[in-house]
C-alpha cells in the first residue's frame, strides 16, 4: 500500500467515497447545480474570475466536462466507484471536481462531520 503522502487524486477519492458511499449521490447532485450555475451565469463567473493559474476559458472547459460527464452516466457514478473515480478526479478534471466537493463538505459539515474531517484529510493537504 501507499503512504498517504504518495496517493493521489483518484486514489484519494476512492478511500473518501470508498468509506462514505451514501454521499455519492448528494455529491454528484451538486456537482451538477455548481456546473449549471456556471454555465447559466458565464458572463458573470468571467467578469470576476482572478485566478492567475490557469483562465476562465479552461475553467469553463472542466465545468461543462463535468456537466457531461453526469449527463452520460448519470445514477451509473453513483454505484460504479471506479467510473466515478476515473472520470471525476483524474487530470485536470479532479481541479473542478474537488472545488464542488469542498463546496459540498462545506454545507455537509454539520450534517456528517466525519465526512467533513475526511475530505480535510484527503484534499487539504
Amino acid at each position: 500500500m501507499k503512504t498517504f503522502k504518495h496517493l493521489n487524486n483518484v486514489e484519494k477519492a476512492k478511500l473518501l467515497f470508498g468509506l462514505f458511499p451514501d454521499e455519492v449521490p448528494a455529491y454528484i447532485e451538486t456537482m451538477q447545480g455548481m456546473s449549471l450555475a456556471i454555465e447559466e451565469n458565464e458572463t458573470e463567473y468571467r467578469a470576476k474570475w482572478d485566478n492567475a493559474f490557469f483562465d476562465f476559458d479552461f475553467w469553463l472547459r472542466l465545468v461543462q466536462h463535468g456537466h457531461d460527464i453526469i449527463k452520460q452516466y448519470g445514477k451509473k457514478l453513483y454505484h460504479n466507484q471506479r467510473l466515478f473515480t476515473d472520470q471525476l478526479f483524474d487530470g485536470y478534471q479532479a481541479l473542478y471536481s474537488i472545488h464542488c466537493l469542498r463546496g459540498y463538505t462545506t454545507k455537509r459539515r454539520l450534517e456528517n462531520m466525519d465526512f467533513y474531517k475526511a475530505f480535510d484529510l484527503f484534499f487539504s493537504i
